[in-house]
């Protein structure tokens, strides 16, 4: 019986394994880090080392 087509449904765990795999907010710390690059305010600096701050401190 060939498995073509057949495509097991998303589990809830899966989803929640994939939103707190450590990429995703590596990624997304990447993206605001290239946008305050690119916008240079310091404000948006303070707010990607705060956030890159309660991130590393395990508190997500």
């Amino acid at each position: 019986m060939s498995a073509a087509g057949h495509t097991r449904p998303v589990g809830r765990r899966e989803v929640r394994h994939r939103l707190t795999d450590p990429l995703v907010p590596a990624l997304l710390l990447a993206a605001g880090a290239l946008g305050a690059a690119a916008t240079g305010h310091a404000v948006t600096w303070a707010v990607i080392g705060a956030l890159t701050g309660y991130t590393l401190s395990g508190s997500v």
